[in-house]
């Protein structure tokens, strides 16, 4: 039975993709960065005791390899960039890899005050992605990430699963 139970893991977490660490993760209110977190080796971060206000969370993801960056021609996906409103997944691809970012721990950040979105914006070598727009109803909420790379088949299974792509639907610009 243990063994079965073990095998059963084994074979679960190689199809949901692997903890990306070293995720930079930052955190504004309006124009000014104010707090930013590195992914530990479980591909997390969070930000609590936020203030009431509107923020934007960005990500900068680190360069995959292997299965992780590989794509097949019948993995092709136009979409760069997708959202599962319900279990809370947004879903990237990009020139470093394919990625889940799972959004957790929300607290005090009604739905209609979440928007997922996809934003692109450089600084010097570096691809910034704005990821979320959200707004804090109370004093004292939180929200937090959790980061996935995934497969390109994984991505283009999410990706025709939801049928939205909010690469197209959002404005690309520059900060």
């Amino acid at each position: 039975m243990n063994l079965l139970v073990l095998l059963f893991i084994a074979v679960f977490s190689i199809f949901t993709g692997k903890p990306t660490a070293k995720t930079e993760v930052y955190l504004e209110k309006g124009e000014q960065l104010i707090a930013f977190q590195g992914t530990g080796e479980k591909g997390k971060a969070s930000f609590s005791h936020l203030d009431a206000g509107s923020y934007n969370l960005s990500i900068l993801l680190p360069q995959q390899e292997g299965k992780y960056i590989k794509e097949k021609p019948k993995h092709e996906s136009m979409t760069k960039a997708t959202y599962n409103p319900k279990t809370k997944t947004y879903y990237y691809q990009g020139t470093e890899g394919f990625f889940s970012i799972k959004f957790t721990g929300i607290s005090k950040i009604k739905s209609e005050n979440f928007i997922a979105v996809f934003k692109e914006y450089r600084e010097e070598e570096d691809t910034f992605s704005i990821i979320a727009e959200f707004g804090v109803h109370k004093n004292g909420g939180s929200i937090g990430v959790f980061v996935k790379a995934i497969t390109a088949s994984q991505f283009k299974k999410a990706s025709d699963k939801i049928g939205q792509d909010i690469s197209t639907q959002s404005i690309r610009g520059i900060k």
